[in-house]
């Protein structure tokens, strides 16, 4: 078989590109020529045959004419207005007139209170029952499902004035008759196939215990009415599918709880929260699993903000009962946490074979919580290799599940980690007299760093197959930065050797210059030859390179600043390495021409 050079490979690329180019031109060229294709002889009447019957006999407006369709979409937007927006907006304006009705009556003592209540109490009544009545009226659902949240809404007004304006009924049974409100909307939604209703209700049911408040700290009693809405909504799911319901629940909860911990948290109550926030976070999270487990056309975005909302909510109330304070409870805590989110996401791919949605929106949370555990356990000295060490191993774990959405979060971490290698290596925090060559800090930070980025390299080649076209790219550059990184790193310390003695005696600024110079002509014979003895053509180029910088360096600075005696070792260290190349060029060169890898 015939061997093709890397030139004739591109060249049969370019080619079959061009030709597939070509083809797409012509197939947009016939669709525009069809769309705009119209018969120039329109049917007679006489004319009985099948094919001069038309198709559609109704007259269509040409596209740009001008002319209304005669059937409007079901969704354009006169049809969004007039049938939903404006009845919304007269809902609403007759439910703050009823309010203000009801204030008005109460300053000017018009009605009694409890003819008050009893008459707001009487027109949610026929409200509920006009939209009952009118869900059975063809062209009327929407219209009546308006009509009944807003009864919905009035019975929540009733009911908060009659024990909060008016203390005509005691808090239970507000509390109860707020309860089966909601209830009660929550069945009609079912009924209907009404979101809003379930919205309506669910938000009433939220507002009741901000509401009806009695400045008395119940924490048990108002956990569980939280529970207890929340299972309902949970349930609701079975029947119909409205993820943003859930996520709505989860948002009132949270708000729910941090209200009452604001209000009335002890440290004395610091388990039992706890337990209440855990109860919280395991039904949401079993439920974004169990729901995981449809198909991933019923996927919504609300089912992956309820996975990361969950998290956060979980987090952030452990660091509330904390006082903020990274303690080592929160710590182990935030440790704990990530390593849950890593196994749900783990579950997800094992179990759930067609939750990828799933399994990648807890795999993202697992990544944000392992970063936020990294910031709050580790030192300032030690977030740097922490976050490196996290960057190759969530690299290894995306490369190994396929998971081409989050190799691109690892390959925002490598940014992250490449701007604390840079900060660490100029202001690492360590006094300088107590400088070793490879023995100190800095050198162990950075080149846990270094290591990291091997790491990864050695992931994208293992798994290059499934790389997508634009990560080629990134590929290359993870290369240079590892290499850049190195080289980086250790002409650091051969500089920082030096500027101590070079401090006392100028002589050693000869041998810094001289000990730079063989450094980067030492990495770049070894970078070429791993590059040959590998058929890695990149690693080849880089070392030439770097040779060619550390050629002009001896040639332009060396040669005029270095004393006889360094002037002489550079040039010879240099001149050997430089033959030892050109040897292994020669040598090997029907290898590094032949087949090879890009």
């Amino acid at each position: 078989m015939e061997t093709r050079t890397d030139r004739q490979r591109d060249e049969c690329i370019d080619k079959l590109l061009g030709k597939v180019q070509e083809l797409e031109r012509e197939v947009v060229s016939l669709k525009a020529e069809m769309s705009v294709r119209t018969p120039d002889v329109p049917a007679r009447k006489t004319d009985t045959t099948p094919s001069s019957i038309p198709v559609n006999p109704e007259p269509q407006p040409s596209p740009g004419s001008g002319i209304p369709s005669a059937r409007p979409g079901k969704y354009s937007i006169e049809n969004v207005i007039g049938t939903r927006w404006i009845g919304r907006i007269g809902m609403v304006a007759v439910i703050l007139g009823i309010g203000f009705f009801l204030k008005y009556s109460f300053d000017s003592n018009l009605i009694g209170e409890a003819g008050r209540i009893i008459l707001g109490i009487i027109v949610a009544s026929a409200f509920l029952g006009g939209g009952e009545y009118l869900q059975k009226k063809k062209n009327l659902g929407l219209y009546g499902q308006m009509i009944s949240g807003g009864g919905l809404a009035l019975f929540y007004l009733s009911l908060y004035a009659a024990y909060a304006f008016y203390h005509l009924i005691p808090m239970p049974l507000a509390t109860a008759g707020m309860i089966a409100v909601t209830t009660t909307g929550i069945t009609l939604s079912v009924r209907y196939s009404a979101v809003s209703l379930s919205g309506i209700s669910l938000l009433g049911g939220f507002l009741t215990p901000l509401l009806l408040s009695s400045a008395e700290n119940q924490p048990l009693l108002l956990f569980i009415y939280i529970l207890l809405l929340d299972a309902g909504i949970l349930l609701l799911q079975r029947f119909r599918r409205w993820p943003s319901l859930v996520l709505f629940s989860l948002v009132g909860t949270a708000l729910l709880y941090f209200s009452w911990h604001d209000a009335f948290y002890t440290d004395e109550q610091q388990w039992s929260a706890l337990g209440a926030v855990a109860v919280f976070y395991l039904c949401f999270n079993l439920h974004a699993l169990l729901s995981g487990r449809k198909p991933e056309s019923d996927a919504s975005k609300a089912d992956r903000f309820v996975i990361f909302v969950a998290a956060a909510f979980f987090l952030l109330a452990f660091l509330a009962q904390q006082h903020w304070v990274y303690t080592w409870p929160v710590k182990i805590f935030a440790l704990l946490l990530s390593g849950v989110e890593t196994g749900f996401a783990e579950l997800a791919v094992s179990r759930l074979k067609t939750a990828r949605i799933t399994a990648v929106s807890y795999a993202a949370v697992s990544v944000i919580m392992t970063v936020t555990a990294t910031f709050i356990v580790f030192d300032q000295h030690w977030v740097l290799p922490a976050l490196a060490i996290e960057m190759a191993v969530l690299g290894w774990c995306w490369f190994r599940l396929d998971l081409p959405e989050f190799r691109w979060g690892v390959y925002l971490l490598a940014l992250v980690v490449l701007q604390g290698f840079a900060v660490n290596l100029v202001y690492f925090p360590e006094p300088f007299e107590h400088f070793l060559p490879l023995f100190n800090s800095r050198f162990l930070v950075c080149s846990v760093t270094v290591a990291a980025f091997y790491v990864l390299l050695y992931t994208i080649s293992r798994y290059r197959d499934t790389l997508d076209a634009n990560e080629r790219a990134v590929s290359m550059i993870i290369f240079f930065i590892t290499q850049a990184l190195s080289l980086i790193l250790l002409s650091f310390e051969v500089h920082d050797v030096f500027m101590l003695a070079s401090q006392e005696a100028g002589y050693w600024v000869y041998a810094r210059e001289l000990s730079l110079s063989v450094l980067w002509a030492l990495y770049a014979s070894v970078l070429t030859g791993a590059g040959i003895y590998r058929r890695i053509r990149r690693a080849r180029l880089l070392g030439i390179l770097l040779l060619g910088v550390t050629v002009l360096k001896v040639f332009f600075l060396d040669l005029s600043s270095l004393e006889t005696i360094y002037r002489i070792v550079s040039f010879i260290v240099l001149g050997l390495l430089l033959l030892a190349v050109s040897y292994a060029y020669n040598r090997f060169k029907h290898i590094i021409f032949g087949e090879d890898q890009p």
